[in-house]
């Protein structure tokens, strides 16, 4: 697609572009995903500024279950996982008690956008008009501007969800307002685009075609003569004695087999640490519980290292992807990003390696 234009135009086109991207909702969990997406349309605004345009999305508690739902339902989580999704999400994003918001900044002028203090520059404002500080921010908002920037910020829980956030220096006007549909503007969406106009037809009458004349037959030409194939030649008499079964020949005794030798195979150090990520990917914790040494069976029966396996909750972003980190004495930190709406959480599980009878081992 081609965008045309002024730079702004072209920022814009592909600003709503993005938006309906995120806010597209797969077949499956329909239900869950949809809802989510009306929550997310009700709570996220945007703004241009001199050179920048500024996107915030509130993430409220409203959001948990029908996020959680969605995610649990494209994933194929288990109850267990689904739960400790839960946790981590809530977690994270510090809903429990805080109001979270995403802050997204793009700043495409011919100098970075500096904020002079990012505390000092964004308010969230209440009903009755109290401009309320951040609790705390990521630091990268601190540092001029430039590109794409994206970071929460964190507000003091609010009883009242009628609020704003103001946030100053953007070079338009001394204090730009970020409003919220809230519970009441459900159906206002975020941004829109033009209705598609009628279809023009264009109809081409084109002259008849000339009549064509009805090919003339092609003559048959008589098939040749067929050739006569001589006769069989009869069968010889076959005498009855000939006919009667001969004698089975002495079965041969056949000589001992061999018994087969034993290959042990022995798998290296890191290959082991896969497999057992494979396994982990797989949900088959009995496999996983194979390659464990016997210092983590002592410790952990089959079900309950499972149980732990599954507290985890890393198996669905290990099958996104994951990396392995070395550290010393045959350690490696398993390290995979959790999917929290727009953007991830790194989360890792080291694990020790221990060779036994040697055989590399997994300790969990």
């Amino acid at each position: 697609m081609a965008f045309s234009g002024s730079p702004k135009i072209r920022i814009l086109c592909l600003f709503l572009s993005a938006l309906l991207v995120l806010f597209a909702a797969p077949a499956a969990g329909s239900d869950a995903i949809g809802e989510a997406t009306a929550i997310l349309e009700r709570w996220t605004s945007f703004h241009w500024g001199r050179d920048c345009l500024v996107w915030i999305v509130h993430y409220p508690e409203e959001l948990v279950d029908p996020w959680v739902d969605s995610e649990a339902a494209r994933g194929g989580m288990s109850e267990g996982e689904r739960e400790e999704y839960r946790k981590a999400f809530v977690s994270e994003l510090r809903i429990g008690d805080t109001e979270p918001f995403l802050v997204t900044i793009y700043a495409f002028g011919p100098r970075p956008l500096d904020f002079g203090g990012f505390a000092s520059s964004v308010r969230l404002v209440t009903k009755n008009g109290d401009a309320v500080p951040p609790l705390s921010y990521e630091g990268k908002f601190d540092q001029p501007v430039s590109g794409i920037v994206q970071g929460l910020v964190f507000f003091p829980k609010q009883r009242d969800k009628e609020f704003s956030v103001a946030m100053r220096r953007l070079g338009v006007v001394e204090e730009q307002l970020f409003s919220f549909g809230g519970e009441g503007a459900g159906s206002t969406p975020v941004a829109s685009l033009p209705p598609e106009k009628e279809k023009e037809v264009v109809v081409v009458e084109l002259p008849p075609a000339p009549k064509k004349e009805p090919p003339k037959p092609k003559p048959v030409k008589d098939p040749p003569p067929q050739m006569l194939t001589p006769p069989p030649v009869p069968a010889q008499p076959v005498e009855l004695a000939e006919l009667q079964p001969r004698p089975a020949p002495e079965p041969v005794m056949p000589e001992p087999a061999e018994e087969p030798k034993k290959n042990v195979v022995f798998i290296s150090r890191d290959k082991t640490l896969e497999l057992f990520i494979s396994h982990w990917i797989a949900g088959d914790t009995k496999a996983m519980y194979g390659l464990l040494s016997s210092a983590t069976k002592t410790l952990l029966n089959e079900d309950q290292f499972g149980k732990q396996v599954n507290a985890t909750g890393l198996r669905l972003s290990l099958r996104d992807g994951y990396k392995v980190q070395w550290l010393d004495g045959d350690r490696a930190k398993v390290i995979t990003a959790q999917k929290m709406l727009v953007f991830r959480t790194l989360r890792s599980k080291t694990l020790s390696l221990v060779k036994e009878d040697k055989i590399w081992k997994v300790t969990w």
